[in-house]
């Protein structure tokens, strides 16, 4: 068994991706942290995250979305180089983000992991969080998964969290090549 070095989860926001990580981490016998763009926006002050998660503008000086998103990428080879295992989910969306993010994972292995769910179904999970900027789900939806080549995929529709847990961690286990991150980047230095 040779698990990977980083899991990625890629999907809607509301589509699960967090229930799922944490579940994850609990039945992996390798100690993964799990690192998402929120380790990055919860550190930002109180009034902009709250800004941030009813979708309005923020104005203080300094903030500046692209360098969030770059600093959150450039964390995570510095967490492999110290030796640890990542456990990351995003909604990547932006295709120069897609591969800004896989090139700083270039050389490490990356097991990509597209996380489907129905528009509805997660529509009405944004609805009912209450911490997510309404509309977001419905801007994701048509680009999350585009340019993406998946290891594995999931469907969290109708399944609980725990129990795709407990199938993706079976899947991971047993699978022995992960080729999904790879060939994304080279379709994204080609096409782009």
């Amino acid at each position: 068994m040779s698990l990977p070095q980083v899991i990625i989860l890629n999907g809607t926001s509301s589509s699960g991706k967090t229930s799922i990580a944490k579940a994850l981490q609990e039945l992996l016998p390798q100690q993964y942290l799990n690192f998402s763009i929120d380790s990055i926006l919860y550190a930002l002050p109180e009034t902009d995250l709250q800004l941030m998660k009813q979708g309005k503008t923020i104005t203080r000086a300094g903030y500046d979305w692209p360098s969030l998103v770059r600093g959150y990428h450039y964390c995570l080879p510095a967490l492999l180089q110290a030796g640890c295992h990542l456990l990351i989910d995003n909604a990547w969306c932006d295709r120069n983000e897609k591969r800004e993010l896989l090139t700083e994972l270039a050389g490490y292995s990356v097991a990509l992991i597209g996380v489907q769910c129905d528009i509805e179904v997660a529509q009405a999970r944004e609805q009912a969080r209450g911490d997510r900027a309404i509309g977001l789900v419905e801007w994701q939806a048509p680009i999350v998964h585009q340019d993406m080549t998946y290891d594995l995929d999931i469907d969290t529709t109708s399944i609980e969290p725990q129990a795709l847990a407990i199938k993706l961690c079976d899947q991971i286990r047993h699978q022995a090549m992960w080729r999904g991150a790879v060939e994304t980047l080279e379709h994204l230095n080609i096409y782009n």
